[in-house]
């Protein structure tokens, strides 16, 4: 009896530490993100909002291990989520996305304390005026938190709430940053954005990049060209060898000696 007592009160010790680990079904919440960059980008490259985490988390020696983040309530799917090795290594990983009641909760261990993960979501109305808001929040206490809110190309009157300080542009784009420093976890940072646009196409067309029209795209066709060029060689190399061959049987066959027949 004293064994199995024994046993028992092991695995409510192991229950109970398990529990601690992922109080509230987040794994790890003791860990502590060093530091986290937040970029918003509305109508990027496409009709709705990039956001892009990227950032390490403090306990560098606590890892493999797994961590959770919050994303827009409605976020089904990741476009990445990546943990990055020392150098800088992108190492996509297997995800959970749940809902969270006014949120959703993405889930995944991280071979490496280094993280960058980056989504799509849609909450821009339809009319010329766009208006959105974007709550920054974290599971893990921040040390030092960098948010930046790009303005979309041909767009008017790009308002946020809370004025930004700082100021930047790349590119033909505007910038306003963000920097705060020992954000408590589960504290929220609001971002209201508004803008005004008349088209809904995003500030970058994938399909018809920047490269395709510095010329890149007739380097690319004559690339094509020469792919198909050297297929098309191969092809007759191997009937030139085929025929070859195939007369060489036949030259052998009449420059044999008939076989003697039996008498």
């Amino acid at each position: 009896m004293k064994i199995i007592s024994s046993i028992i009160l092991v695995l409510i010790i192991a229950a109970g530490c398990e529990n601690a680990s992922e109080r509230g079904g987040v794994p790890n919440p003791d860990l502590k993100i060093g530091r986290m960059k937040v970029s918003i980008w509305p109508e990027y490259d496409t009709e709705g909002v990039l956001v892009v985490y990227e950032g390490k988390f403090f306990e560098r020696d606590r890892f493999p291990t797994k961590a959770a983040f919050i994303v827009p309530k409605g976020v089904r799917e990741l476009t990445d989520a990546c943990s990055l090795s020392p150098k800088g290594e992108h190492f996509c990983q297997l995800y959970e996305v749940s809902p969270k009641g006014g949120y959703s909760g993405v889930t995944l261990k991280l071979p490496y304390p280094d993280f960058f993960i980056d989504f799509q979501y849609n909450p821009l109305n339809k009319g010329n005026r766009r208006e959105f808001e974007y709550v920054v929040l974290s599971h893990y206490p921040i040390g030092e938190l960098e948010v930046n809110i790009q303005q979309p190309l041909r767009s008017s009157g790009f308002n946020v709430t809370p004025v930004s300080s700082k100021e930047s542009e790349d590119k033909g784009f505007r910038y306003l940053h963000y920097t705060y420093d020992n954000i408590p976890q589960e504290k929220e940072i609001r971002f209201n954005i508004a803008y005004s646009k008349e088209d809904s196409r995003p500030s970058i067309d994938i399909k018809f990049s920047s490269m395709a029209e510095s010329g890149q795209a007739g380097s690319n066709r004559g690339y094509t060209m020469f792919l198909v060029g050297g297929v098309l060689l191969l092809i007759l190399l191997g009937y030139y060898r085929y025929v070859i061959t195939n007369r060489s049987k036949a030259n052998q066959k009449l420059t044999s000696p008939p076989e003697k027949k039996g008498e």
